[in-house]
């Protein structure tokens, strides 16, 4: 609750500010006047000639109870709910710059009341400027659809020109998915465990504006929004007894922004009138018989792979984008890597594993238990895509790597990159053999971790760069760690001799979030040579654990990079 010495400080700026023409509101006024979230306020007369809006003859300024850890908020009641002003929203709530609620309050204050004066003293250039910069901002609060009642998803790619595009209503889950072509539509629905057929994909129009829109030019009817429009684009849009989609795109200060209006389907028997087809009425007539029909504004969800991956300012989308990765070992480290090289923007991932997920990995494994039973790398592919439904799977195989087809192999030998994760020995060889034969190898990535995760390793080839030399029979020479028989660094399951290393998820983020960030590293070009880099974690829990430390482990805590 804000205390006394707060609102004396308050109303001892008002005074300062403006003497005698301020009062504290009763409880009542401030019900009446305000959102309910507030505690406190104050009316503040203002002058006619202070500011340039007509019809505005005070301030409200007011706090919740939160104050001063809130911000102080001033409404101009005069301006009302009609977005006749920028920076003004329902009610006359101005959206001013915030303090910092380490300033004292009389000094929060002053600026509040200052930027308040200033925002409604803007030219008519600084008002269409700030509505243009603003533009998605203003659509969203004008929506006449609520996004809970219909979600439309964008696939559309930025910065093109007016087209005709393609879209799937989907009335049960309340969404509609809009991109350039049908082919992309129904691959984004696929991965999303949604698939359609071709019919139930319709065409619709993008419509590139010249300028953002300021909310008085809203489209409210059909007639607002085919005004201006090529008659042939119109037709193709407007059809009988369906919905009909208008995208719109302009460019704003902040990048572009998209906006969709939803047409309700044209009684054609109506419009037609006489006509024998829908085809042969004229476009004039269809225009005009539906020119006062409402429209629905709604909400445009951006889900093209520039916005979703760096919100359409990152430098590393396209480049990644274009990228081709092969994960083999889906298991807890490699399953957690293809999710950050896809969550990252990569464009097309395979996956190469022929074990099934089983209860004990799902406390490690990105894959939940709804996937038992499934084979590691279909279920990695499928929950990535259902994810992300942009994103390309290229091949999946349900196989040890060492029983992979020539045809199989020839596909992985065209990804920019393999990752191996978490491979026994023998997987291990068999891929870095198998590289030696290749004209152009793709980079290699190799990643593992030593026991209970104290050590985490990642190598990256290039060329052909041999993994094997740098071998001690099974184990790498650059190891930290040596751990004697029945230290429990590796522990047989009863009955079917599975072996596995007995660490948790949380030990095996560092080693996971180091090989990813290797791996991107090197797609986007910043790693010239072949190098490795290693996670070394606590050398006290190897000896506590029976394990022993080698002289190489020096550090604790940190990750290191060297030349190969």
């Amino acid at each position: 609750m804000t205390s006394h010495e707060v609102i004396s400080a308050i109303e001892a700026e008002l005074q300062s500010l403006r003497p005698g023409r301020w009062r504290r509101m009763s409880a009542e006024e401030l019900r009446e006047e305000s959102p309910r979230i507030f505690q406190c306020g104050w009316r503040v007369e203002i002058s006619e000639n202070e500011i340039k809006p007509v019809g505005v003859d005070h301030f409200l300024l007011v706090v919740d109870a939160a104050f001063p850890n809130s911000q102080l908020r001033i409404l101009a009641p005069g301006m009302g709910s009609d977005f006749r002003w920028p920076h003004v929203e329902p009610k006359g709530l101005l959206c001013l710059r915030p303090t910092t609620v380490a300033a004292p309050a009389a000094d929060r204050v002053r600026r509040h009341f200052g930027d308040a004066l200033e925002l409604l003293n803007y030219s008519d250039e600084k008002c269409a400027m700030e509505f243009a910069r603003e533009f998605g901002a203003y659509w969203a609060q004008q929506a006449t659809r609520p996004q809970e009642n219909l979600r439309v998803v964008s696939l559309a790619k930025p910065g093109g020109k007016s087209r005709q595009v393609s879209f799937h209503l989907d009335s049960r889950l309340s969404r509609l998915v809009v991109a350039d072509t049908k082919a992309e539509v129904k691959a984004w629905l696929d991965g999303a465990g949604a698939p359609i057929g071709d019919h139930d994909v319709v065409p619709g129009l993008l419509v590139r504006l010249k300028k953002p829109w300021a909310p008085a030019e809203f489209p409210k009817t059909v007639g607002d929004t085919v005004n201006g429009l090529p008659e042939d684009a119109v037709r193709a849009t407007l059809l009988p007894s369906r919905k009909s989609l208008f995208l719109f795109e302009t460019t704003t200060a902040t990048g572009p922004v998209f906006a969709a209006v939803l047409a309700s389907g044209a009684k054609s028997d109506k419009i037609k009138n006489g006509f024998r087809s829908w085809n042969k009425v004229p476009i004039e007539h269809i225009k005009r018989a539906m020119a006062q029909q409402r429209v629905e504004r709604i909400v445009v969800n951006r889900a093209d792979a520039s916005w979703v991956h760096g919100r359409g300012h990152s430098s590393d989308q396209a480049p990644l984008q274009a990228r081709k990765v092969a994960l083999i070992g889906c298991g807890s480290i490699g399953s957690e890597v293809a999710e950050l090289l896809a969550k990252a923007g990569v464009g097309e991932l395979s996956f190469v594993d022929s074990d099934d997920l089983m209860s004990a990995n799902v406390s490690r494994h990105m894959l939940g238990i709804a996937y038992l039973g499934w084979n590691k790398a279909r279920g990695v592919a499928t929950e990535l895509r259902r994810r992300l439904p942009h994103l390309q799977i290229g091949s999946t195989f349900a196989s040890k790597f060492e029983h992979l087809k020539p045809a199989d192999l020839a596909k992985l030998a065209d990804m920019d990159m393999i990752v191996t994760a978490g491979l026994d020995i023998e997987g291990e060889a068999a891929v870095n053999a198998w590289r030696q034969t290749l004209d152009r190898p793709p980079a290699y990535l190799s990643t593992w971790v030593e026991a209970y995760a104290l050590v985490g390793h990642a190598v990256l080839l290039f060329g052909k760069d041999d993994l094997m030399t740098r071998f001690d029979g099974e184990h790498p020479a650059f190891r930290l760690t040596d751990w004697p028989a029945g230290s429990g660094a590796l522990i047989v399951e009863a009955g079917c001799g599975n072996v596995f290393q007995p660490h948790g998820a949380v030990d095996l983020q560092t080693p996971i979030a180091m090989a990813a960030k290797l791996a991107l590293d090197a797609l986007l070009g910043r790693v010239p040579a072949s190098c490795r880099r290693v996670w070394l974690g606590d050398r006290e829990t190897v000896a506590i654990l029976g394990g022993v430390v080698r002289k190489s482990f020096t550090e604790v805590n940190a990750v290191r990079q060297y030349s190969w």
